[in-house]
């Protein structure tokens, strides 16, 4: 008898004690992460890829992947409407005035996210400070024009698309002889590489409602350095570094 009433009392202790035990050593640990999403700052936008690994309970190593794309902040989309179109070609394509080049943005990055403060129950915010960086490879793609050509000096026009040169400088910044912009297809096959550096650091709320998914709101600064200006538009000064502010929403799975 008085061992059939030791298990209850020794199960009842057993409960109290793990009760009292610290935050951090209350449920289930997760080692692995795998999240994704999309961000948005201050020159653009893009998707990303975090691989997380837990080596302590409120420290985990980050391996980020990520593409975006950069805008100059003189960049103006307009289109002009000639009432018209050539030959049954579409009405003209919104195009941005004086710009050279896109620039797209290939980041890898490893660092580190450190918990701040954990979530008190299933209906909790986690928060944490995320510091991650490393290598930014710029993909400069030539921007191209629709411009219009008269046809033996009448008034006729034939539209060639054409990438800003020293030649067609006139031309190509001319208002009155762009017809649009010649879509995304165009320069692909002349894309060009610039080697950088990425840093970025932000705050991370994570409220999902199951321990072991993300679902995370991340804000932030994002730091891009190349080791010469990158020529987005022709007549505006371009830069070599980039600071941005960012928002980043994100999920995904532990286990």
């Amino acid at each position: 008898m008085k061992r059939l009433l030791a298990i209850p009392v020794f199960l009842l202790c057993s409960a109290v004690s793990f009760a009292q035990l610290p935050g951090d050593m209350k449920g289930v640990i997760y080692n692995h992460e795998l999240s994704g999403g999309i961000i948005v700052h201050t020159a653009g936008w893009g998707i990303f890829l975090d691989v997380g690994k837990r080596q302590e309970l409120k420290k985990k190593t980050i391996y980020e992947f990520e593409f975006t794309q950069l805008h100059h902040p003189k960049e103006v989309k307009q289109t002009i409407d000639f009432g018209f179109s050539f030959f049954g070609i579409n009405s003209p394509k919104p195009f941005i005035y004086g710009k050279q080049n896109n620039i797209y943005l290939l980041n890898s990055s490893i660092g580190r996210q450190f918990m701040i403060t954990e979530r008190a129950s299933h209906k909790g915010v986690e928060v944490g400070i995320k510091i991650v960086g490393g290598l930014s490879l710029g993909l400069l793609k030539p921007y191209y024009l629709d411009l219009l050509y008269p046809v033996d000096n009448s008034s006729t026009y034939r539209i060639v698309s054409e990438r800003y040169s020293a030649e067609n400088a006139s031309k190509f910044l001319d208002w009155f002889s762009i017809y649009g912009g010649s879509g995304f297809g165009y320069g692909i096959g002349q894309i060009k590489f610039i080697p950088g550096l990425h840093l970025k650091s932000g705050l991370a709320f994570d409220w999902a409602a199951y321990d072991d998914f993300i679902k995370s709101l991340e804000v932030g600064i994002i730091f891009d350095a190349y080791y010469k200006e990158i020529p987005i538009m022709v007549l505006e000064k371009n830069q070599q570094f980039f600071p941005n502010l960012y928002v980043s929403l994100q999920f995904g799975k532990k286990w």
